[in-house]
């Protein structure tokens, strides 16, 4: 505040409001006027006897606003000075004006307004300090004081500053050249002005006493010189190098005048500053409760930095008018003087007054004025006023002292031989005027005494009868008043010399007259001179010697002492230096902040505007979409032609996805084969074109250009905000009260706006997670709102750690999924956020609390920090997230799975009886071990032919970690048929069939020995890595990718494989028949497995989306829909039929568990797998890397780069043989079950049970073998009939 209040220093209010604050007075008590007026103020205070200061610290910023006060004066001074035009408040100091013609007039009249209106200030403190001993005690501390000071020393001394810096500079060579012998300094030099060579002694021609002015020049006495001070008698006299040039004045002090150096003050601004510190110094020594001076000491070392000489003229200054008021203040009030503490201060005062006199900081007429003020002293203690005070004779003594050194002091000055004679007769003259207190009985100073003698006796010898009668006369005077002392000047013992005639003769004095006694004293000058020139003068030399030392170790410690307060000084203007820079830099940030919050609000308002545009957008055609869709209520009547699908991923019984969803694309996109030339405007995408399809600025571009600027960078920096948490979701009433209570809530839940405005009304959120959604080759990071009553997966927008959602574009890469990164660095392509094909780019996915039917922990990349959800609408999710989290998050996702009554409603059906009644669908606990009760039931079901093989196999699979929504973790199925090349198929020959105890890599003999000398060599060289049979794997992204190529989305994934077209027409998966050749035994590259969708989707087989996959090279024949081997008729659906039949087939009945042996079983890894050549590249299996414990970039990135494009082998569920499946019975009422083929009869018959009005209706094929009946209106179930 006392750097920045200033600045308005011309408020008078302000200055008003402070000082009010000051003396703790209620700022809503003061009255208004309509015009400052200081004696209002003035006349409150004493009304209500407002004295105590409340808060101190107020005190520097109001002197500060009288600095201000004095440079602006100091301004209006100047005759160059241009007013200028201010804009002026209520009740403010007009200092300006913008009429040049009136600048003249107005300068002087805001002269007299700003000087009046500061001095009105100054006076009132100068009486609250005279009256409040508290607003005294407050203001006698150095640092007031100090900045007090530092007015008046500019006002008076004319000057801008000196840095602290330059005078330590000073003061540090002072000290050294102290520490320096044989130091030999003009008398008219300054240790710390310029060198002695520049300064000579300037003789005053004044004739009179009275009126003498003085050189700038000072004694070494006053200076505390080193140099010693003699007479023209001393032995030393040739090495003198200066003379005291101090000088008397007159008992009259009203024949001074001040020095034409010194500025000459006409403010009543600085008039009333410099009564201020003079009461201040003034009371310390009139004060009896005060015995140090305080306030004297304070002032006299409250100095700025500054000059040597400008320190002189400031304490000459000060010291001047310190000692006239106490003069005035003595002779209104004596009676002080019966105070023997006020007594004691005044001695230490004059002993104050006299050491700046001889050490030359009492310049510009100081001997005269501490001359005039002892004087006066000494002659009011000698009245018949005070005759009867009893003064102590220690004061009193310490007076005359002071008043003794500077008699000797103006003696040591008339020693020049060219001193205008008049001067001594001047002084003689003063010595005979103060004789009664020169001479008195309490002036007991010897030393004094015999140097005062040995100067009169010189004096008596003078040429000059004008000096010589006044010298007689004061030695006339000395006989008379003091004669014991004469007696005792005379009597020196020495051989052969005799002084009583000496004794006699000045005894005899007062009754001679002047010419008898010069007779005498001519006839006996010799022995007179021996006295005076070889014995009494030892008595001068010895106090000109102590003089010296005392002003030389006096100087030192003022050097030392105000080197020391220049370091505090200078400390603390650092601190508060550093405290400015701090406030500076803090403010600026603060504003800097207010600014972006602002900006970030506007830019906000536009994010809103486009943001709520887009959602309206994207919701219109979600609406639109399903209005206007296939078989809705405003759908098309006939299908277009040219329309695309995609494979829905709703699961349904057993798992199968078989819903394939029309693809609504307002650019469609031709992908073209390899072969083909590509033209800069059919270019293939690839995983940056995701957005191509959107319009020519995507929400993502406006954002973008709305958050990349400097502004937003700050928002996101600046701004707290907390977690979604309970509170953020509150109840509408609830949160718009809360609103309007605290502005700072809305802004902070604004932030997360875009997220809750996807919240179902009065969904509160529980939970929020930072997670990865997979979906086949994408991944796109989001978040997870765990809520009271849906659970909610948000694409691309993220959770930072201070709880502020934004957008995953704003979230700086080190936070993001380093996974993720990699994996798409190891691919090759940027982590672009993903947009849904409407064009949305924060997809929202939402299921009910209830919906959730099972949590299951997953792998990704082998590394356990994923978690696959299954919900009752068939829909599901695979996430990954930090490793603490998942589990956290998998224990309150399970905590919501209930225990289902209804064995259907779990992805695995009824067959599970157990896993059910546990209500947790536990992965790892169905995968521990082969003893597992869980895994043995199922096997145990399986083995009873309870379950078919194909619902067998999605189980093992879904309990080894293999997933649908992660194309490096497919489900894996065997191939089951050799036989593609036959008309009919024939199930009930073994070489239809596939030799299911083998491997791919072993189905011939050739194959089996190449790949077993390949072991074998692999083991014979030095490489580190474990040796494996084949370098592909049997199920890879790649495999799923080019099986369902034909099909979206695969088609997109394979074309990020390569790289945005297909590969060459021959190396496209167009025939079932060569693709097992291939895997089987042409291809020794070639091990693949098949996928579940040859089981039941026969659209994957059929080019449905008219996709140009090119010609092949050697018969030119074009790529289209897969070819189907001839027991098939060219109808994909009879091909699944058929396949699905060779897998429930007695044949695979009787021989699965050998392939389950190989891929789940206890022929995965170690001997088994050796003997079985079923080993694959040591990556592959689980827990052959450490993904986290790799610190190498590089090789992190490669390892990802293998586990995700090699593929996975699934997690080892048998550690023994797998047995065999039992042989099916042909009574079904043994197996429990009729064949469908051959009693369709059977089943028509059920038709009996539907009723007539429709009401209900029946469902079968459950992989319980349940029959369903379910209730129209409601969809529920009614009625379960098991087998």
């Amino acid at each position: 505040m006392r750097q920045l209040l200033p600045f308005y220093w011309n408020l008078t209010q302000l200055q008003e409001t402070l000082l009010l604050m000051l003396l703790g007075i209620d700022i809503c008590n003061y009255p208004i006027y309509e015009t400052f007026d200081i004696n209002n103020l003035r006349s409150y205070i004493k009304r209500n006897n407002y004295g105590r200061v409340v808060i101190p610290d107020i005190l520097p910023i109001i002197i500060a606003f009288w600095e201000e006060g004095r440079k602006t004066l100091e301004k209006l001074s100047q005759t160059d000075y241009i007013i200028t035009p201010v804009r002026t408040r209520s009740s403010s100091l007009d200092v300006g004006s913008s009429t040049e013609n009136q600048a003249k007039d107005l300068k002087s009249a805001s002269r007299v307004v700003i000087s009046r209106s500061l001095d009105a200030f100054i006076k009132l403190f100068d009486d609250l300090y005279d009256t409040q001993p508290d607003f005294r005690e407050n203001c006698n501390r150095q640092e007031v004081i100090d900045s007090i000071v530092h007015i008046l020393f500019s006002a008076v001394c004319q000057t801008h500053g000196m840095s602290i810096e330059d005078e330590l500079n000073s003061k540090d060579t002072v000290l050294t050249n102290f520490e320096l012998e044989h130091m030999s300094i003009s008398a008219a030099s300054s240790p710390i002005d310029t060198p002695a060579t520049e300064r000579s002694f300037i003789g005053d021609d004044t004739m009179s006493v009275d009126s003498a002015t003085h050189s700038p020049a000072a004694s070494i006495m006053k200076r505390g010189g080193t140099s010693a001070l003699m007479t023209k008698t001393s032995p030393h006299v040739t090495n003198r190098n200066a003379i005291f040039t101090t000088r008397l004045r007159s008992a009259s002090w009203s024949q001074t005048h001040s020095s034409s150096s010194t500025k000459t003050v006409k403010e009543s601004m600085v008039e009333s500053l410099i009564d201020f510190i003079v009461d201040i110094c003034v009371q310390s020594v009139v004060d009896p409760n005060c015995k140090t001076l305080g306030g004297l000491a304070l002032v006299m070392t409250a100095l700025p930095p500054s000059t040597h000489d400008q320190q002189l003229l400031f304490e000459s200054y000060l010291m001047t008018h310190i000692a006239q008021n106490i003069k005035s203040t003595i002779q209104l009030d004596m009676d002080i003087l019966f105070d023997n503490r006020i007594l004691s201060n005044i001695a230490r005062f004059a002993q104050v007054g006299a050491d700046a006199v001889i050490q030359g900081r009492f310049k510009e007429g100081g001997a005269e004025q501490t001359y005039d003020l002892l004087a006066t002293i000494l002659e009011i203690l000698h009245s018949d006023y005070l005759s009867r005070s009893s003064s102590t004779d220690q004061a009193v003594s310490l007076i005359y002292r002071s008043f003794n050194r500077m008699i000797l002091v103006k003696i040591s000055n008339l020693e020049n031989d060219e001193v205008d004679k008049s001067k001594i007769i001047a002084f003689l003259d003063y010595c005979i005027h103060h004789q009664k207190i020169i001479l008195s009985s309490k002036n007991s100073d010897v030393d004094f005494l015999r140097c005062f003698c040995y100067h009169l006796y010189r004096y008596l010898l003078s040429n000059d009868e004008n000096v010589r009668e006044p010298a007689a006369s004061m030695w006339k005077l000395l006989v008379l008043q003091k004669p014991d002392h004469v007696t005792g000047l005379f009597r020196i013992k020495a051989k052969g010399f005799e002084t009583e005639d000496l004794i006699e003769g000045f005894k005899q004095m007062p009754q001679m007259d002047s010419e008898m006694f010069f007779r005498w004293l001519d006839s006996c000058h010799v022995e007179l001179n021996i006295i005076f020139n070889e014995h009494i003068c030892k008595t001068w030399e010895n106090t000109i010697i102590v003089e010296q030392k005392y002003s030389r170790d006096t100087l030192r410690n003022h050097v030392s002492r105000r080197i020391n307060k220049l370091k505090k000084l200078q400390k603390r203007e650092a601190y508060e230096r550093e405290i400015m820079l701090d406030y500076t830099s803090k403010t600026l940030a603060w504003s800097q902040n207010i600014q972006n919050v602002e900006t970030s609000r506007f830019t906000m308002a536009l994010q809103d505007i486009d943001g709520h545009e887009n959602f309206i957008r994207s919701e219109w055609s979600r609406i639109s979409g399903d209005l206007f869709r296939e078989r809705a209520i405003w759908g098309p009547e006939t299908t277009p032609t040219n329309i695309k699908w995609r494979l829905d991923y709703t699961e349904g019984p057993n798992r199968m996805r078989k819903r394939l969803q029309a693809v609504s694309s307002s650019k469609p996109v031709t992908y073209l084969p390899k072969q083909m030339p590509r033209s800069s405007t059919d270019a293939a995408p690839s995983l940056t074109k995701t957005k191509s399809s959107m319009s020519s600025k995507s929400v993502a571009d406006v954002d973008k250009e709305l958050t990349t600027g400097p502004n937003y960078t700050g928002l996101e920096q600046n701004n707290s905000s907390t977690r979604l948490d309970e509170s953020s979701n509150e109840d509408e009433d609830t949160k718009n009260d809360a609103n309007e209570d605290n502005d700072e809530i809305v802004y902070e839940e604004d932030k997360n706006r875009k997220v809750m405005r996807l919240l179902d009304h009065g969904d509160m959120v529980f939970d929020v997670y930072n997670i990865s959604r997979i979906s086949g080759l994408d991944a796109c990071e989001g978040l997870l709102l765990l809520c009271k009553n849906n659970i909610y997966l948000v694409d691309n927008f993220f959770q930072r750690s201070d709880g502020e959602v934004v957008e995953i574009w704003d979230v700086p890469k080190e936070e993001r999924d380093q996974y993720l990164i990699l994996l798409a660095r190891a691919a090759g392509v940027e982590t672009e956020p993903s947009v849904s094909a409407s064009g949305n780019l924060h997809t929202c996915r939402k299921w009910g609390t209830a919906d959730l039917r099972d949590v299951f922990k997953r792998r990704f990349l082998f590394r356990d920090v994923a978690l696959e959800m299954f919900f009752n609408d068939g829909q599901n999710a695979l996430i990954t997230l930090n490793l603490t989290e998942r589990d956290e998050l998998y224990s309150k996702l399970v905590s919501r799975v209930s225990v289902h009554e209804d064995s259907g409603n779990t992805i695995f059906g009824g067959e599970m009886d157990t896993y059910i009644t546990s209500g947790l669908s536990n992965t790892f606990r169905l995968s521990s071990i082969f003893g597992s009760s869980t895994l043995y039931d199922l096997a145990q079901r399986w083995e009873r032919r309870e379950i078919t093989n194909f619902q067998y196999l999605m189980y093992l699979n879904a309990i080894a970690g293999r997933s649908y929504n992660d194309l490096t973790q497919y489900p894996v199925f065997p191939w089951i048929l050799a036989d593609y090349q036959s008309p009919e198929l024939d199930l009930t020959d073994e070489k239809t069939f596939r030799d299911l105890s083998k491997p791919m890599g072993a189905q011939t003999a050739e194959r089996r020995v190449e790949f077993a000398d390949r072991y074998k060599q692999w083991g014979e060289t030095n490489d580190p890595a474990p040796a494996f049979h084949y370098g592909t794997h049997y199920s890879s992204a790649m495999i799923v990718c080019s099986f369902l190529i034909r099909l979206e989305p695969f088609t997109q994934h394979y074309l990020k494989l390569q790289g945005g077209t297909f590969d060459h027409a021959d190396r496209l998966f167009d025939s079932i028949g060569k693709a097992w050749e291939s895997a089987s035994e042409k291809n020794m590259g070639d091990v693949r497995e098949l996928i579940p969708e040859f089981f039941y989707l026969p659209e994957f087989l059929t080019n449905v989306n008219k996709f140009n996959f090119g010609v092949k090279q050697g018969t030119g024949e074009a790529i289209d829909s897969v070819v189907l081997p001839p027991w098939a008729h060219d109808d994909p659906k009879m091909f699944i039929q058929k396949h699905r039949e060779a897998l429930e087939s007695d044949y695979v009945s009787e021989n699965l568990h050998h392939w389950i042996d190989l891929i789940f079983g206890y022929k995965q890894q170690g001997p088994q797998a050796i003997d079985a050549l079923n080993v694959f590249h040591h990556i592959s299996y689980e827990g052959a890397v450490d993904l986290d414990s790799i610190t190498d970039i590089v090789e992190k990135t490669a390892t990802i780069g293998i586990i995700n494009n090699f593929g996975q082998t699934p997690r080892q569920l048998f550690k023994k043989p797998h047995p065999a499946r039992s042989k099916m019975s042909s009574d079904p009422m043994v197996s429990g079950s009729y064949v469908f083929q051959e009693h369709v009869e059977k089943l028509m018959q059920s038709q009996l049970l539907m009723p007539s009005d429709g009401g209900c209706y029946i469902e079968w094929g459950y992989s319980d073998n349940s029959l369903r009946l379910y209730a129209t209106d409601t969809g529920k179930v009614m009625r379960s009939k098991g087998k």
